[in-house]
């Protein structure tokens, strides 16, 4: 167009229309918490005791490897953790690029399955726990679906997703087996004090380790037992220990055992101690 140099000739302003090209979502890591713990809104457990620190997921970085703490990340609602037995709990942090508004979905699945089950979707909190009671003892993994559908149109909407570390669920008890009270004899030859029981036994979980096992006497404290093998590393566990001094009459012996995630096992057995 030409001008003929006349003020208010040529343009003003001009008013362009831009759309960013969408990208997809980034979840940037996955906190499994310790068994047993279960996140939720300050809000819900202010007035609960028992509260315990949650393990962080990493912030963005640079390299993807960065080391957060509770105030660095955001969440829309910032998760405290309690103690709750059969509760299992998972953090994890995300962002978008375009800054769009994401939800997210999270899925399960057993060690040795393949298909991906849904646990919870449509979630707009980056933390998630769960009742493991309704899941049979195993190994499993989570995985964890973002999607900024919310700020896009259907088409337009991109997801992506990323699996957890292995975890573990056992809500099942050791069992206490070949629970047994003799009298006791010595090897040397030696002979043992008045009225001394020997009690043997053996513990056994399905899914974990055994952690410890401990024994009463009429209802008395709880003593701690070593295993026959020195340490507590496998799933079936033998003890042995030595009661002196029972008082003619009967008597209750008590035992019981815990694996690695506080599950317990208890067995007794009843004696007779002649004058």
């Amino acid at each position: 167009m030409i001008h003929d140099g006349r003020p208010g000739d040529g343009i003003d302003w001009v008013s362009v229309a831009y759309q960013p090209k969408n990208v997809a979502p980034v979840i940037d890591g996955i906190a499994m918490q310790d068994p047993g713990v279960r996140a939720q809104t300050q809000q819900i457990i202010m007035a609960q005791p028992g509260n315990v620190t949650l393990k962080q997921p990493p912030s963005p970085g640079p390299n993807s490897v960065v080391i957060t703490t509770l105030n660095t990340i955001k969440f829309d609602q910032q998760p405290q953790g309690t103690q709750q037995k059969g509760y299992a709990s998972v953090l994890w942090s995300a962002h978008d690029d375009n800054d769009d508004d994401l939800r997210f979905a999270v899925y399960f699945r057993g060690e040795d399955e393949h298909d991906w089950k849904l646990l919870k979707d449509n979630l707009d909190q980056r933390f998630y726990s769960w009742d493991t009671t309704t899941m049979p003892d195993g190994a499993y993994y989570l995985k964890i679906v973002a999607s900024d559908a919310p700020s896009n149109p259907p088409a337009a909407a991109l997801k992506t997703e990323r699996e957890s570390e292995r975890f573990e669920v056992d809500n099942t008890p050791p069992v206490i087996e070949h629970l047994k009270a003799v009298g006791a004899t010595t090897r040397d030859g030696t002979i043992p004090p008045l009225h001394t029981i020997l009690v043997k036994f053996s513990a056994t979980d399905t899914t974990s380790s055994i952690e410890k096992a401990q024994y009463s006497v009429d209802g008395g404290d709880w003593v701690l037992l070593a295993p026959v093998a020195g340490i507590s590393d496998n799933k079936t566990e033998s003890y042995e220990f030595t009661v002196q001094g029972l008082a003619p009459g009967e008597h209750t012996i008590a035992v019981r055992a815990y694996d690695k995630f506080e599950n317990v096992g208890a067995g007794k057995t009843v004696i007779t101690v002649l004058k």
